[in-house]
């Protein structure tokens, strides 16, 4: 009878003990893994509602860079984490690539982590050097199927984002350029504007740079619509090439595991953070837009680009390497 009783008693305190924790959550402050260095487009993100979340969270946020591997270093060690709701992470677009890139990953997307709220996306611009005589998206195909092989692209890295787009671009527009990598975008829109290379897909903020610098020109931009900071450019659907999405993007996952209560309070206050006019303003300084897409929605998308993306690796024999 004592047993039945000290059983009972227990299982009424670990109840009881899960119930606080969830009611108490956050008791303490909560990490947040960026998969890239100090000034990256998801460290951008996260930090433009450091300072803002803690008003709907309760506790301060602590930003963790964890870069390399394109990105598989910090994504790992989030997908690793305890499922205590302590350790968010950060993904994007070149975590849905990496899938498609590699024979193996030491974590699977859709099994290690719980997509919560999509932060942002990003409209990467095509420049060209000035130099080269184009001025429009249709005058650089026309030239590229003049000279099939002998135009050069540069990017931030064999599989990143900027090598992928431009590889889509290339099937769709049916030319074909030769690969220059580079470390950094912004390296290669430096040789750019110098006139090493002939065209660069660059994010926004860096082709704000080499557009200010001079030098190059702004061919068109993958956005839905216009953009204020870039109001002379066509978009892709204007420039002869609607459909074609080369739109990179920013969101929060969690460990596979974490509490449903927990990833909703989450969502509700990424939602909230990204509401608020302060941080609309840095993020939208850094050249990306405010996105908030949460929930299942947002696991639907980061599926979708996974499957998309998957599609154009294979056709376009892109390796990591």
């Amino acid at each position: 009878m004592q047993r039945r009783q000290l059983i009972v008693s227990a299982g009424l305190s670990l109840g009881l003990g899960r119930l606080a924790w969830g009611n108490g959550w956050p008791a303490h402050p909560i990490r947040v893994i960026v998969p890239g260095g100090p000034g990256s487009p998801a460290d951008v993100a996260i930090r433009a509602m450091q300072d803002v979340l803690p008003k709907y969270l309760g506790q301060p946020v602590v930003v963790e860079n964890k870069a390399g591997g394109q990105g598989i270093i910090g994504v790992d060690a989030t997908a690793k984490a305890s499922a205590d709701g302590y350790t968010l992470g950060l993904i994007n677009l070149q975590t849905a690539v990496a899938p498609a890139l590699r024979a193996r990953t030491p974590f699977d997307l859709q099994r290690d982590l719980i997509p919560v709220t999509q932060l942002t996306s990003e409209s990467p611009v095509l420049l060209a050097r000035q130099g080269l005589g184009v001025q429009t998206l249709v005058e650089l195909v026309a030239l590229a199927r003049k000279q099939p092989g002998q135009l050069t692209f540069g990017s931030s890295g064999s599989g990143t984002p900027s090598h992928l787009g431009m590889a889509l671009l290339q099937r769709a527009a049916g030319i074909e350029m030769r690969h220059v990598p580079y470390r950094t975008v912004a390296s290669a829109v430096t040789d750019l504007a110098g006139g090493t290379v002939d065209v660069v897909l660059a994010g926004s903020a860096a082709a704000l740079q080499g557009l200010n610098g001079g030098r190059v020109v702004a061919l068109a931009i993958s956005a839905p619509q216009r953009k204020k900071s870039f109001a002379n450019v066509p978009t892709l659907t204007e420039a002869g090439y609607p459909g074609i999405d080369l739109r990179g993007w920013t969101g929060i996952v969690v460990p596979a595991g974490v509490p449903p209560a927990v990833t909703a309070k989450l969502a509700k206050a990424f939602s909230a953070a990204l509401t608020q006019s302060e941080v609309i303003a840095r993020i939208d300084t850094s050249g990306a837009e405010v996105s908030g897409v949460t929930g299942s929605e947002f696991q639907a998308f980061v599926q979708s680009e996974v499957q998309r993306w998957r599609k154009v690796v294979a056709e376009a024999k892109i390796t990591a390497e």
